[in-house]
Formats: C-alpha cells, structure tokens, sequence
C-alpha cells in the first residue's frame, strides 16, 4: 500500500503534501433527536406506571384471598369447585389480555392516562372483590 501512494506521489498524482497534511477524513456522528417529555406527560407516564402495578397487586390479592375456596364463577373453578392453579391461570391470562396492549401501544402518550383510569378501576375492583374474599369463611 505504501508503495502506491509514494509511486502515485512520484508520478505527480497526489501532490506528497496533501498525503502529510490533510487528515484521514473520519465518518460523521449519527444522533437520534431526543424526545423530551413535558413535566405532565412524565406525571401521566409515572402513573400509567403505577396504575399498573395497582391492577397487578389487585389482581394478586384477589386471587391470594380466592385461595382453595368455594369458587362460584365456573370459569375460574377447578373440578372439585374451589379456586386453584386453573383460576389463577384463567386471571393471569385475563391481566395479560389487559396489559399487552398497553405495552403495544406504549408510545402512544395520549392514551397512557385512560389506560391509567382502567387499571386503577379494575385495581378497585379487584381490591373489593378480596375484602370479600377474605370475609368469607
């Protein structure tokens, strides 16, 4: 390779100069924008964030205090009528229904805040649904 530059450089094709003092050109930085988020879509994100972890921890309890009980919804019931590994699969499958979409369309910012207000509703619910639970003997 050497050999070509000072035979180019001889024969007068690069000038000896430009192969001293010009330097290796260097590929240009690639930058993506930064989005940044205003303080009230951080305050909707954070508790989008949070409605989920409510709606996770309702549906936990419920199914915590649902534990080898009668079960009345034959859907959630095993065979011999009480709440156990069928439920819970039946209610993990259902929170997973419910939040798949959410995580799909993450990014869609005006939707994070009714998607909050369904968590926290179904998080009460299920959050009442367990008071009974635990009532029931």
């Amino acid at each position: 390779m050497r050999f070509a530059l000072c035979l180019l450089c001889f024969v007068g094709a690069i000038p000896a100069q430009n192969l001293l003092t010009s330097p290796v050109p260097t590929p240009s930085k690639v930058t993506i924008a930064s989005v940044n988020e205003t303080p009230h879509e951080q305050h909707v994100r954070r508790l989008w964030i949070a409605s989920i972890a409510a709606m996770t921890a309702g549906t936990a309890a419920d199914a915590y205090s649902s534990w080898h009980k009668q079960e009345s919804n034959s859907i959630l019931a095993s065979s011999n009528g009480t709440f156990g590994a069928k439920g819970v699969s039946v209610k993990a499958a259902i929170a997973g229904g419910v939040l798949l979409p959410q995580i799909i369309f993450r990014r869609h910012r005006d939707w994070q805040l009714p998607f909050a207000l369904s968590n926290f509703a179904e998080a009460g619910i299920f959050a009442g649904a367990a008071a009974h639970n635990l009532s029931v003997k």
